[in-house]
């Protein structure tokens, strides 16, 4: 029981790093689309709970790849992408490496 909880979480975690990684990879490709799409879904001023739980999702799902967009939005557009491009390897990275420092005590104390 305990290791399907584990193994779930750990699923969960890992999917949770791949999807703010690929938010970083469209931001890269798809630039002005996700921006757009972004700006649609995000409530500058929220005034209900529910536009605040819509706010969390987006920044919860979208975050990371808007948040490097919005570092380097100021660049030209060549700068832009190498910088975009060496983020999203470096996120990578530290992803694996969180995703790791994260699960490995998991195993440990529940194997």
């Amino acid at each position: 029981m305990v290791e399907e909880i584990t193994y779930v979480f750990k699923m969960l975690f890992g999917y949770f790093l791949c999807l703010q990684w690929a938010s970083v990879f469209l931001f890269l490709f798809l630039e002005w689309a996700m921006v757009d799409f972004y700006r649609l879904g995000f409530i500058e001023v929220p005034k209900s709970f529910l536009d605040k739980i819509g706010n969390f999702f987006m920044k919860l799902f979208m975050g990371s790849g808007y948040f490097l967009y919005s570092k380097f939005s100021n660049k030209k557009w060549i700068l832009r992408k190498l910088y975009m491009f060496i983020a999203l390897i470096f996120h990578g990275i530290l992803s694996m490496i969180i995703y790791y420092i994260i699960t490995l005590p998991l195993d440990l104390i529940f194997s």
